[in-house]
């Protein structure tokens, strides 16, 4: 390794135990989603009696700093003043004084670090358990835009909204993290990807230990106003300095280079000060006047690179964990090539470029800025920190945007492991390329809603093959808008590469759409019903443009459609929109209060039907429903509209028909 690199390797190495010293990590992965929880619950307690403690001990030192730096600056205007005759007695008390606080200030802002460590700590936890819960208003994720293409899709199955598959998956902090989450949700992969994701996925599962280490590394990073977007447009940029300065770093050298000698020269008394001080004064004044035109610009450049001093660092330790995981899996050994060590790496570069990035901000780094502001007048310290940080660019700046693109695959990879490894009994699903099933088919055993809790009730699904269509009926509120949901969020999960809420599922590569939650839009003069219209127009459309593709199949969810129209006509509507899905070869499900759909020419024969029923008692002289949400084969015998007019008091005997 390069000796530009030592300086952040120890300070990740420093970061990397200070991180883990005072909490706990359990010797295996959970085995049971209880177990993750119950973990999660201790680790979120301990740390936020650990905040309290540290508080304390804040205050306290804070306190000291401030006494020892008062205590060193009096002595010193003491010593001046020549007090009590005691000039060097003071000035060494002061010193003393100074280098007390200097090494108190060390250990205060070490506290600072350990109180923000033990934050996130505690916040990590406690979304850990609000998301095994699914306590959505608990969970915090970064923002992301919707596409309008995917906007319905994302509204019916609750994909990326405010509670959805994104907010369960979204532990991802660095903007590429979550872009590639957002993506693989709303793209998914092709049947050779899957399986390599499950297969890292799977060995990341396993690695509770590392997957914490690296999420509090992640974790480090998600305040930062710069992050990689930012910094990998930097590196694609010009050099500054080409771009017609080139006089401003050659004029600093030279400003820098007088300083210097003009300094030795005063120390050892080798040119007179009536010739040396003037010249200093003239190097810093001319130093000064440059900065104010220059530094800003310079900072916005700082501050694109490494917004805060020590977020290279952690980039650093993300990159060094990335690179030297023992990786087994096809998925994670190609990720790791361009990471690992080797003279241009990203692991030896980032560390090369974690020291200049120091360098650029040590005005950030307390009463460094004191140091720092010296430097500035004597050499303009910026022009040449800069001049590092773009040396660096014009070798490594060309393949940044594939390193931070890997480790955005990482972090993804490494959100859908601790999916899996708090729903241990959750499985990959089987998913084959289309050419390699007999008839394209979804087929699901103890099939469940992902994003319901412990309350969930699971079923056997099948849907498919081509040339057929599920018909789902049933009373209101009995399930069958969740049953439609539970197949098409399973399948987005699925095809991400994660695990799916089942005791086994299988099915190619799919295309979902859906119609489910449609809105009217007075502001585009769109009535609910016409706009029903134009998203089935929508999913027909996209269903023939994969009638004949070798890759990917359609699959239709429609949740009682075309309801803004007369029973008769909302009949042959439905039977036609169904029927031109099923001569595109696509396959899915369609549930709907008319129980005479499946008995229309268009669908007589394809539709496979399924119910959902109510139960009925009598509680203290009063009918209570209850559904126990399990699917049954056939059409539903029973409807509950006019009971459930009755228990909520509009009955007959409350208003006798006249």
């Amino acid at each position: 390794m390069n000796k530009a690199g030592r300086l952040p390797d120890l300070f990740s190495n420093y970061l990397t135990d200070f991180f883990i010293q005072d909490f706990v990590l359990p010797t295996d992965s959970p085995q049971t989603t209880e177990q993750a929880l119950d973990y999660y619950r201790k680790q979120r307690d301990f740390q936020e009696n650990e905040m309290n403690q540290i508080v304390q001990r804040w205050n306290l030192i804070g306190f000291a700093r401030g006494i020892l730096f008062l205590g060193s600056l009096a002595c010193l205007i003491l010593g001046f003043a020549d007090a009590a005759n005691f000039r060097i007695g003071f000035w060494v008390l002061s010193g003393i004084l100074f280098a007390i606080f200097v090494g108190v200030a060390f250990y205060h802002e070490g506290l600072t670090r350990k109180l923000k460590v033990a934050r996130l700590l505690s916040q990590m936890h406690a979304e850990s358990v609000a998301r095994i819960e699914r306590k959505w208003d608990e969970i915090k994720v970064p923002q992301i835009e919707i596409p309008a293409a995917f906007a319905p899709i994302s509204k019916d199955l609750d994909l990326l909204g405010r509670s959805s598959i994104y907010k369960l998956l979204g532990i991802t902090r660095t903007p590429l993290g979550t872009e590639t989450l957002r993506s693989w949700i709303i793209d998914g992969a092709d049947a050779d990807e899957i399986q390599k994701r499950q297969e890292a996925v799977a060995e990341l599962k396993n690695e509770f230990q590392w997957r914490i280490r690296f999420r509090l590394s992640c974790e480090q990073l998600s305040s930062t106003r710069s992050g990689p977007s930012r910094f990998v447009q930097w590196c694609e940029s010009p050099i500054w300095f080409a771009n017609g300065r080139s006089w401003l770093l050659w004029l600093t050298r030279l400003t820098a280079a007088t300083s210097l000698l003009s300094i030795v020269t005063l120390i050892f008394g080798l040119i007179p000060l009536t010739i040396t001080g003037p010249t200093l004064v003239v190097t810093c004044a001319l130093n000064f006047f440059l900065s104010l035109f220059y530094a800003g610009p310079i900072h916005d450049i700082f501050n694109q690179v490494s917004s805060r001093s020590d977020e290279a660092v952690h980039y650093v330790a993300l990159f060094d964990m990335v690179a030297d995981y023992p990786a087994k899996s096809a998925k994670l050994i190609g990720l790791q090539q361009r990471l690992k060590k080797s003279e241009n790496s990203a692991q030896s570069s980032i560390q090369s470029l974690g020291l200049r990035s120091w360098l650029a901000n040590i005005r950030r780094q307390g009463f460094l800025f004191i140091i720092y502001m010296v430097f500035e007048f004597l050499f303009f310290w910026d022009v040449h920190a800069l001049d590092l940080l773009e040396k660096w660019k014009a070798k490594n700046g060309f393949r940044a945007r594939g390193w931070f693109e890997d480790l955005g695959q990482w972090e993804a990879l490494a959100a859908l492991a601790k999916f899996a490894g708090d729903h241990p009994g959750w499985v990959f699903p089987e998913i084959k390329k289309v050419e390699d099933f007999t008839e394209p088919v979804i087929r699901a055993e103890k099939l469940g809603h992902p994003l319901l809790g412990t309350e969930r009730v699971s079923n056997d699904v099948t849907v498919g093959p081509p040339g057929t269509v599920l018909l789902v009926t049933g009373s209101n509120m009995s399930g069958k808008s969740t049953l439609l949901r539970s197949i098409g969020i399973n399948v987005v999960l699925g095809q991400m590469g994660s695990v799916v809420c089942a005791k086994s599922m299988k099915h190619p590569p799919l295309h979902v759409e859906t119609s489910m939650r449609i809105d009217d839009s007075l502001a585009d003069g769109i009535s609910f019903f016409m706009a029903e219209l134009k998203r089935l127009k929508e999913i027909v459309d996209t269903a023939s443009t994969y009638a004949h593709d070798p890759q990917k199949r359609l699959l239709f969810l429609l949740d009682e459609i075309l309801q803004g129209t007369n029973s008769r006509e909302r009949q042959i509507a439905v039977s036609r929109v169904v029927r031109k899905l099923i001569d595109e070869a696509a396959i899915g499900a369609i549930s709907t209060h008319d129980l005479d759909l499946a008995k229309t020419d268009e669908l007589a024969e394809a539709c496979k039907t399924v119910h959902f029923s109510e139960h009925f008692e009598e509680v203290n002289g009063k009918k209570q429903m209850t559904f126990d949400y399990q699917m049954k084969q056939g059409i539903a015998e029973t409807t509950n509209a006019l009971k459930l007019l009755e228990i909520v008091g509009l009955g007959d005997q409350e208003f006798p028909v006249k």
